[in-house]
């Protein structure tokens, strides 16, 4: 009988015990809301927090506004199609000036160079400075023919276009043998071949021709000139 008496007893005490701790959390909950609500009705307080704010915060320097608003770049994509056009266009026009700086086809009068030799109608002429094995080796064809334009049908100022862009382009790729055809004129009114005349007058004005002669028979004999470019 006193065991169970002391185990109620305890039991009792344990049950005191938890509500003497219930009762004192309920009262610190209530000391800090009461100190809560009395720091916001006191103004003295708030003043003090604004002022610690304030000492905290001196240093900070507020950022200024421009105005100004920055956009991001788009970069806007091309289709393949433009891009491979700009960079063919882009070509041409380096090629187009490389090969201008290369051919200096300058009409100014050159010195008379070695004198032209016209054996009935065999011609030769080499530029100041050439000797006469390049003359000999050109009338062979020593050199491949890396290019030849054919002038039938045109007319003098036609022949003269024709003939100056073909040795640009001849220069500019590296071309140094040419054969020039321009027929015996057996169908001109004179009989006479015209463009054969003038053809060697210009060719003797061009400083980057090095020489030219009558072709052999395998390379249209008469009717055609073989021309050395001089390379850079």
């Amino acid at each position: 009988m006193r065991s169970n008496k002391a185990g109620l007893a305890d039991l009792k005490k344990l049950h005191q015990t938890a509500q003497a701790n219930r009762l004192a959390a309920a009262a610190q909950a209530d000391k800090l809301e009461s100190t809560r609500l009395s720091i916001t009705a006191n103004p003295a307080l708030t003043e003090a927090a604004a002022k610690l704010f304030a000492r905290a915060t001196q240093s900070a320097q507020p950022i200024k506004s421009t105005g100004r608003v920055i956009h991001t770049r788009i970069q806007t994509l091309q289709p393949p199609e433009l891009l491979e056009q700009k960079r063919q266009r882009a070509m041409g026009s380096v090629q187009q000036a490389a090969a201008e700086k290369t051919m200096a086809l300058r009409t100014q009068a050159t010195l008379p160079g070695m004198p032209l030799s016209d054996t009935g109608q065999d011609i030769a002429w080499a530029a100041p400075g050439v000797g006469p094995d390049t003359l000999r080796r050109l009338k062979q064809a020593y050199w491949p023919v890396g290019a030849q334009l054919d002038l039938h049908g045109l007319n003098s100022d036609q022949a003269r276009d024709a003939l100056m862009a073909f040795l640009h382009t001849s220069q500019a790729h590296a071309t140094r043998c040419v054969r020039i055809i321009h027929g015996q004129g057996y169908g001109s009114v004179s009989g006479q071949g015209v463009l054969k005349a003038v053809v060697v007058q210009w060719l003797r004005q061009i400083q980057d021709i090095v020489a030219f002669a009558t072709a052999p028979q395998a390379h249209g004999g008469r009717g055609a000139m073989l021309v050395l470019i001089r390379l850079p």
